[in-house]
């Protein structure tokens, strides 16, 4: 019997020293994450508090977690190891101004952050989450929104499908007159489906952008109406003629023009509607919204002549791409948009092949999508389209968070006269 018992204890010892000696020898399954906060740049800027809301790509899950701050503008989280991640923070600040002390909201964001080491370092730029401390007020287009994005094209009666009837709806979004004149329509030159690491990395300051067409006017030519709202089409024709399941855009405020250099592929006017004035594109036939809903796109102010634009802000960049094959780097040119011109910016994608925001998230913090995955033929006559949050009398508030995935209704039935 004693022996038994001396046979159980130093078995005992020994599965003790195995699962002991595991444990230590165990790799890590979590990795501290810590995020370097950038900053405004205000006077003497202190962090009173912050917190983090984390979400598994994988999964969709989402955790909020108290962030607190070392070193003045940092913290640490712990997130598994082996997943992707995107993380948004938002604080409360003081800082100096005219020798007041005052307390302001930041954020900022990241998305589709890799973790696979035991430690990984961020940074993250952090922005004003109110417009007062941008002093973006003197931007004379402020308070114009997109409206309604219409980039799929619609079905027809055959099975088939037609593209030239795509539109924007601008929308003023105020009680005072807004004149659009000078006023900018972008397209993202990157994919929201397509996340790269893009060198130079511009996105805090500017929105890469591969179509700018303006609104002409010598600065009063073109009022839009507190509630009032500009059509820009791709074609102003009675699309009705060739597609009934269309509209009739003769109606259009304005429509883009391109003059092809490939005969066969030629544009048409209509001599009765204005033209957009063509900045610059980088097709060299028709421009023509992404179908699919894979850009993103924003209306700005024209804040220089067209020549000093196109020869200030080019943007030459090279892209980190990881193929099937292989791994490299590839060159683009496209131009770069200011934030500080943007009035409204809204990201798409497809939602289920959605990847990240092509603008920095002082701009748009979600995206909104009229497909469902690449190539979804659902997704032809559908649009998106804002939300009303309330209304003055007749005329309707739409809901600017500058969060799309909050502030637009996806895959709405498409009307180019729709009332708000």
């Amino acid at each position: 019997m004693k022996t038994l018992h001396l046979l159980i204890a130093i078995l005992a010892a020994v599965v003790f020293t195995a699962c002991s000696s595991n444990d230590e020898d165990a790799p890590a399954t979590t990795s501290d994450i810590t995020v370097i906060l950038q900053l405004p740049e205000v006077a003497n800027p202190i962090v009173k508090s912050a917190t983090a809301s984390i979400v598994d790509v994988n999964t969709m899950q989402q955790t909020a977690v108290d962030a607190p701050i070392v070193g003045g503008n940092r913290t640490v989280l712990q997130l598994k190891k082996n997943n992707l991640y995107s993380i948004t923070v938002h604080a409360t600040i003081e800082y100096e101004a005219n020798g007041k002390t005052i307390e302001a909201e930041i954020m900022g964001q990241k998305e589709n952050i890799q973790v696979t080491d035991n430690t990984l370092t961020i940074e993250m730029p952090m922005f004003f989450t109110e417009e007062q401390h941008e002093g973006e007020n003197d931007n004379p287009h402020n308070g114009l929104l997109l409206a309604e994005i219409f980039c799929a094209g619609t079905s027809t009666p055959m099975g088939t499908y037609y593209y030239a009837d795509k539109y924007f709806v601008i929308y003023n979004n105020t009680d005072k007159t807004i004149y659009a004149d000078s006023l900018l329509l972008l397209e993202s030159d990157f994919l929201t489906t397509m996340k790269e690491e893009y060198i130079p990395d511009i996105m805090s300051d500017y929105m890469a952008v591969s179509a700018i067409y303006m609104i002409p006017g010598s600065g009063h030519d073109h009022p839009i109406a507190p509630g009032g709202r500009m059509l820009l089409v791709d074609n102003a024709l009675d699309h009705t003629r060739a597609n009934p399941n269309s509209w009739d855009e003769t109606l259009a405020d304005f429509e883009w023009y391109d003059e092809s250099t490939n005969p066969q592929f030629s544009d048409v006017d209509n001599p009765n509607v204005p033209n957009l004035e063509r900045i610059y594109s980088k097709t060299q036939t028709m421009w023509s919204p992404h179908t699919q809903g894979f850009k993103s796109y924003a209306i700005a102010t024209m804040k220089t002549d067209k020549m000093s634009f196109l020869i200030d802000y080019m943007y030459n960049y090279e892209a980190h791409i990881v193929g099937a094959t292989g791994e490299g780097y590839i060159t683009g040119m496209c131009f770069k948009m200011p934030n500080e011109w943007i009035v409204d910016a809204v990201n798409m994608s497809a939602q289920q092949d959605y990847q990240w925001i092509v603008t920095s998230p002082k701009l748009d913090r979600g995206f909104t999508f009229s497909s469902l995955f690449a190539f979804d033929d659902s997704r032809f006559n559908k649009s998106v389209r804002r939300k009303v949050i309330s209304r003055v009398n007749d005329r309707a508030i739409l809901m600017d968070t500058n969060n799309s995935t909050e502030d637009f209704e996806p895959r709405v039935t498409a009307d180019p006269y729709h009332v708000f």
